[in-house]
């Protein structure tokens, strides 16, 4: 049960980390990277397919519990920060890596493929990351 908790982590860093490698790549190729928008579309789909996965898994195998950040960041040594892994905020993480998907493939087909449509992408997998982990800080369970 344990290690299943700990693999939680990995529900709001997936989308954080790959929003941040193609602002790496943004920055750095910028003309290439902007003209590749099927691939960073597919790449930021995919990160919150695979939280939502990881969600699901812990979902259906019914694990609940606390994680507390300080075990893995030195940063918060000194704070109570606790992730809170309940099977109302599996949930709500699932439905809401869902509709950011649906946001994502329908923006795909709606917007123009310009110039500022790559760092839009990189928006909405940041926005998707920082949701996430707010919703692991709140216990939703204790407010049902």
């Amino acid at each position: 049960m344990a290690n299943f908790i700990n693999t939680s982590i990995f529900i709001p860093l997936i989308p954080l980390v790959t929003s941040l490698f193609i602002f790496i790549l943004l920055v750095s190729f910028n003309r290439t990277l902007n003209r590749l928008t099927k691939p960073v579309t597919t790449l930021v789909a995919l990160s919150l397919l695979g939280s939502a996965f990881i969600s699901a898994v812990d979902y259906f195998k019914k694990i609940e519990g606390e994680l507390f950040l300080s075990k893995f960041l030195k940063y918060f040594e000194e704070t109570n920060l606790v992730l809170h892994l309940n099977l109302v905020n599996e949930k709500i993480i699932i439905f809401f890596s869902l509709m950011m998907i649906l946001v994502i493939v329908l923006s795909f087909y709606k917007l123009p493929r310009k110039k500022g449509y790559v760092l839009s992408m990189i928006g909405l997998g940041f926005i998707a990351s920082l949701v996430m982990i707010s919703i692991l800080l709140i216990d939703f369970s204790v407010l049902i």
